[in-house]
């Protein structure tokens, strides 16, 4: 018997593949280009139509097939992973002299059995190829037996993540649960979590965890980053023991494979991860929540492109369950939702340690230089740092860059060395003398000498990471310092294990990009300071003024969350920004008003919805002329208020040999967007160039 949700295996274009039941004909319809003859066998998973339902929404929302999102809900390509072990079958006694690692074998299985080769080996000190000599032959002589039992490939939480016991509850924590409680018995209203950093928001969510599995639900917990994950498992584990599942792309297939499993066959109450962790197979669905809401990694940035917010509100809504998005800095289309009553808003305005929220102070760069301090550090951040560490304390320097300088340029002709591959200009990284590419890989030695003009005179300018760390080491020689980019944490575990060392005081320093940013708890730091705040301000986005700010708000929140004040210095040669002075001087409401203010003057979310559609090739001109042709289908549909801006080159304009073109729809109604999805798929199938389409896009450029 085929249902509807059935994984099974059929024959399509002459190989064996895996489907999905979405649907049952009862032979009266006409099927045209069926290539599929008939179904071989049924798998042993179901989809439930919730899930299917869910997915299918997402694919109507994005423009996207059905297949692209239920593939999302599948388990990656893997088996149980199974094990030898050797258990003994009769009592011997008599076994040759000679065969003294027969007799050692024997003697610890017949005493302890249902062991493996691996586990006989530590237990005896014989190598594992020894050992498997002597259980082939007592296994030949029928003394022993051998079975297999499943390995569970369980994620493991590096060492030093802390493991939070049950708090006694702040005033502030006690009403936001009285009225997250109310909320889920009545109203069901989509809650915004507001609470500053450090005011035990994690604290919240379990308590809400506990409220709803004693009603017999479940829970999906949503973290923006894969380095927040160790640290909330290995709180959640503490509370929940045994019922916690995880979920992200870090995961081996084996590791993702068993914990899909685990959440399938109901024995998972609690699923965390990132954005993924929203398609997890979980059942009896009674609340989600989004951690660190703002954040723009909730969105997909490839294809199918989504954004786990809003399917965290679409399968929310579909299975009844509680939403909670929290953060100490919410977007501004969450904070605009509280203002028209969309969203109840439950605040929380002190730290739950009781500590206040550390002083921002602005360095203007501008001074520096004028007073003949050319170097990325101030004065003020040197004497800071030097009192930190006289302190026995850590600190944190947040730069949203990796590599050592952002571009390298002759002095005496002018020429920027780019890649040539991509119209970005190459980074050097003073770890192997290279300039690279961080967008197609490329990658050569650092010249000596300018390839146009032939002088010497190669100069490197800007700062990235690698460059801070230089100037830790020439400013504070003998002190420890850590680094987290993409070029330092692209080996599995590696995030986890510089965190975990920072945490336990290994090291007096951080440098970081983004990362550092991000909900990361260390009690030891008292000093943090943002090296260029100018880094996202002058991004051709609309959002570069609230990423700013958030950036900002959210790498401060690291500081003084223990038991001594945090202090942070903010690096600007624009210290009049009204992002920057907003973050310094803790007006979020004003900046929330203002951004407001601007967004509904241009026409941009949350006053509208943005389509935006990008055309790839490898010839400019045949790009160009598609996209003056995608632009004049889009002119006939009049409906909805569409606006199109374009087409017009991409800030990114060429990545990968490949030219790139923008054209930029908006309109108050995301119906009508979703009608020219429609069309751009019909038109897709008939073009020699590549057309993209983001939905509610997080990123312009």
């Amino acid at each position: 018997m085929i249902n509807v949700g059935d994984v099974v295996q059929v024959h399509f274009n002459n190989s064996r593949v895996n489907g999905i039941v979405t649907g049952l004909s009862d032979g009266s319809e006409v099927l045209i280009n069926v290539k599929m003859k008939y179904i071989l066998k049924k798998e042993s998973i179901t989809l439930s139509p919730d899930f299917i339902g869910f997915c299918r929404k997402l694919a109507e929302y994005y423009g996207s097939s059905l297949i692209d999102f239920l593939k999302l809900m599948l388990p990656p390509r893997a088996n149980k992973k199974q094990e030898a072990i050797y258990t003994a079958v009769v009592t011997c006694e008599n076994l040759p002299d000679k065969a003294v690692n027969q007799k050692r074998v024997w003697e610890l299985v017949s005493t302890s059995g249902g062991l493996s080769a691996r586990e006989i080996s530590q237990r005896t000190g014989l190598p594992v190829s020894s050992v498997q000599a002597a259980l082939t032959a007592l296994i030949k002589k029928n003394i022993l037996s051998k079975s297999y039992r499943v390995i569970d490939r369980k994620p493991k939480i590096p060492a030093g993540e802390r493991r939070m016991t049950p708090l006694n509850l702040t005033q502030d924590q006690v009403l936001a649960l009285k009225k997250i409680f109310a909320n889920l018995e009545n109203q069901r209203k989509t809650i915004l979590l507001y609470g500053v950093t450090g005011s035990g928001k994690t604290e919240i969510y379990i308590r809400t965890i506990e409220k709803v599995l004693n009603q017999g639900q479940k829970a999906i917990v949503l973290v923006p980053e894969i380095s927040l994950t160790p640290q909330m498992l290995a709180i959640f584990q503490t509370r929940f023991p045994g019922r916690v599942a995880v979920i992200h792309s870090r995961l081996s297939a084996g590791e993702r494979f068993d914990e899909w499993h685990m959440i399938y066959n109901g024995q998972a109450d609690v699923v965390i991860g990132a954005r993924s962790a929203i398609f997890a197979p979980i059942k009896n669905l009674g609340l989600i929540i989004v951690d660190e809401e703002h954040e723009s990694s909730y969105k997909q940035a490839e294809h199918p492109y989504y954004d786990a917010r809003a399917a965290a509100i679409f399968r929310a809504r579909m299975q009844n369950a509680a939403l909670i998005f929290g953060s100490a800095t919410p977007s501004v289309e969450s904070y605009y939702k509280v203002v028209t009553g969309e969203y109840l808003l439950v605040k929380m305005t002190k730290r739950a340690s009781g500590m206040p929220l550390p002083e921002l102070e602005v360095v203007d760069m501008r001074e520096e230089l004028k007073a003949g301090n050319r170097h990325i550090f101030s004065r003020k951040l040197v004497s800071s740092i030097k009192q930190t560490l006289s302190c026995n304390r850590q600190a944190i320097l947040f730069l949203n860059r990796r590599g050592h300088s952002t571009f390298v340029i002759c002095r005496d002709c002018g020429f920027v060395l780019k890649c040539p591959h991509c119209d970005i200009s190459l980074t050097y990284h003073f770890d192997d003398k290279s300039v690279k590419c961080h967008y197609c890989g490329y990658r050569v030695k650092a010249p000596d000498i300018c390839p146009v003009c032939g002088s010497s005179h190669i100069r490197y300018f800007g700062a990235g990471t690698e460059k801070v760390e230089q100037e830790v080491c020439r400013l504070f020689p003998g002190v420890k310092a850590l680094r987290i980019d993409a070029d330092t944490i692209s080996k599995k575990g590696s995030l986890e294990r510089i965190l975990s060392s920072f945490r336990k005081g290994d090291a007096q320093i951080l440098i970081g990009t983004q990362t550092v940013a991000k909900g990361l708890d260390f009690p030891k730091v008292s000093l943090v300071s943002v090296i260029t705040a100018d880094t996202a301000l002058n991004m051709p986005d609309f959002r570069a003024g609230e990423r700013t700010f958030q950036l900002i708000t959210q790498v401060a929140g690291r500081a003084g969350r223990a038991d001594f004040p945090g202090k942070v210095l903010v690096q600007t040669y624009c210290p009049e920004s009204f992002a920057i002075k907003a973050a310094c001087e803790k007006g979020i409401t004003k900046f929330y008003r203002e951004e407001l203010k601007n967004r509904q003057k241009s026409n941009y979310p949350p006053f509208c919805h943005l389509l935006n559609i990008t055309l790839t090739g490898s010839k400019q001109d045949m790009v160009e002329k598609n996209a003056t042709e995608v632009k004049n289908m889009l002119c006939e549909i009049t409906e909805g208020g569409l606006e199109i801006y374009g087409p017009a080159p991409a800030p990114r304009y060429r990545v990968k040999d490949n030219y790139r073109y923008h054209v930029l729809l908006k309109s108050k109604k995301v119906e009508t967007l979703i009608k020219v999805e429609e069309s751009l798929k019909a038109m897709k199938k008939q073009r020699d160039i590549k057309i993209a389409w983001d939905m509610d896009p997080q990123d312009l450029l």
